[in-house]
């Protein structure tokens, strides 16, 4: 299995908080990596469906994306609404 510095150095997995809330992502697109590992879970996919579905995107994207998953397991925010985090001020009326 590779380590994450492999993971994110060879440029397939990366984090920028404009995109997708920096939830990571396959270099380049919007996939975010725990939906393709979640995805591949069971067996009803394969690595090979996903890259047809996305023909910009390799197989070997595709493995880093599980193991990088498998790896970083994700963080959800404690409500479930990682939007709520921002303040919002109103005035009374």
């Amino acid at each position: 299995m590779s380590d994450i510095r492999t993971l994110t150095e060879d440029g397939f997995i990366v984090s920028n908080p404009a995109i997708l809330g920096g939830t990571p992502c396959i270099q380049g697109t919007r996939l975010n990596i725990y939906a393709i590992a979640a995805r591949l879970d069971g067996d009803e996919e394969t690595p090979d469906d996903i890259v047809r579905e996305n023909p910009w995107v390799t197989v070997e994207m595709v493995l880093a994306a599980v193991a990088y998953a498998k790896q970083v397991p994700q963080v959800e925010h404690p409500d479930g609404k990682p939007w709520r985090n921002r303040a919002v001020s109103k005035t009374p009326a």
